[in-house]
């Protein structure tokens, strides 16, 4: 229940993707708009996780989850009466607080009922769901703008009707955290892990090149689509965008078993080798090759990230790690956001396949960094013990 929450509530993040173009001819917006309307989104994330950080310890999982879901309701309905480029805003703003809440509090919910059989898993499979949803908003948006007379509308009137139904079964399920665990309610924003903070520096930011790269894809695929191929489709554009996102949930599902340091050298390699492919895509205009290293990216993204998760859960303390994984998630937003919002200026000043370089210049040289801030941490010198039981203990 609380896994199919997620993917609900992370397909609707990104399902506006192939409408954008819609919205773009209904009310004259600009590329530099359109990312303005996807950071929105993203700082709707990044205040839900400042905000609600250190709520669920005092109240429980269940009430945050509500709250997210209840969040979600209202970006439907103002995606449902949209009128103008502030509405977009305000349904973004409210999608990205729904998400934000899922992100933290569903993610580490999902650790804490897993039944035993998929406990030393739990991590990886709560992590996939949150990009399972992305990967699936995107093909979803897609399929309705070429099959759906409106899209605009029928799309939100769908998810409005099965998070009614997620909103009824909520209280059904276990809350997941005992009140024997509850602890007086003193807000804190996140923080990093009071251990590793070292190892901690260098997962975020490979993570935050890895979430910059599918947040490019998520707000500005359909405009190089369109510059490669003047009569590129809204679905053509999901399509290219879910490869990325469902990726990236493959690798966490295929490659659940590997340990932490393989699945993340793994991953940066295969990220880096989909960033070099996407630098050929733009210089080239091939639509094949942006959509090989759509998918190339989202791979690698996706095995960095689940380690990332399993490592800070492996050595973060119970009363730190939702605070540990909610500060995680704001710095991949904030890295979603930022880079994004500047390849538009780019864009404005010197085209798009200039910003597009450049962006690919900033993720590949980020990732870098982090490794390097690994190696400090002394992460590449010892493998790591298989995920067990214990790193999702509570």
């Amino acid at each position: 229940m609380i896994l199919a929450s997620v993917v609900a509530i992370m397909a609707h993040t990104a399902m506006p993707t192939p409408i954008y173009a819609i919205y773009s001819k209904e009310f004259g917006l600009t590329t530099l708009q359109v990312t303005e309307v996807y950071a929105i989104y993203a700082l709707g994330v990044i205040a839900a996780l400042m905000v609600f950080n250190s709520l669920s310890n005092t109240t429980g999982r269940r009430p945050l989850l509500m709250i997210g879901l209840l969040c979600s309701v209202a970006s439907n309905l103002v995606f449902l009466n949209a009128g103008s480029i502030i509405y977009l805003f305000a349904a973004r703003l409210l999608t990205g607080l729904a998400a934000g809440v899922f992100m933290g509090t569903a993610t580490v919910a999902a650790v804490e009922v897993a039944p035993p059989k998929i406990a030393q898993h739990s991590a990886v499979w709560a992590t996939a769901a949150n990009i399972l949803g992305l990967g699936l908003g995107p093909v979803i948006g897609g399929l309705g703008t070429q099959f759906l007379d409106r899209p605009q509308v029928d799309l939100f009137l769908g998810h409005l009707a099965l998070i009614a139904v997620l909103v009824v079964l909520l209280p059904l399920i276990r809350e997941p955290l005992d009140k024997s665990d509850r602890v007086p309610f003193s807000w804190n924003g996140p923080k990093p892990p009071s251990e590793n903070q070292l190892t901690y520096a260098g997962l975020t930011m490979i993570g935050v090149s890895g979430m910059a790269t599918l947040g490019m894809l998520a707000g500005l695929t359909p405009h190089f689509l369109s510059s490669f191929y003047p009569h590129a489709s809204g679905l053509s554009a999901g399509l290219v965008v879910g490869c990325g996102f469902g990726g990236s949930a493959l690798a966490q599902f295929a490659f659940r078993r590997l340990t932490i340091t393989r699945g993340l050298v793994s991953g940066i390699c295969v990220m880096s080798l989909g960033l070099l492919v996407l630098i050929a895509a733009i210089f080239l205009g091939s639509g094949v090759l942006y959509a090989s290293a759509a998918l190339l990216a989202g791979l690698g993204q996706g095995l960095s990230i689940a380690r990332s998760i399993q490592e800070i859960s492996l050595n973060t303390s119970l009363s730190e790690r939702v605070s540990a994984v909610n500060l995680y998630y704001v710095a991949l937003y904030t890295g979603a956001a930022a880079p994004v919002i500047g390849l538009a200026f780019i864009e404005k000043s010197f085209g798009l396949t200039t910003a597009g370089l450049a962006f690919c210049l900033f993720a590949l040289a980020f990732a870098a960094i982090g490794v390097l801030q690994l190696k400090r941490a002394g992460m590449w010198r010892t493998e790591p013990a298989a995920e067990h039981p214990a790193s999702v203990t509570t």
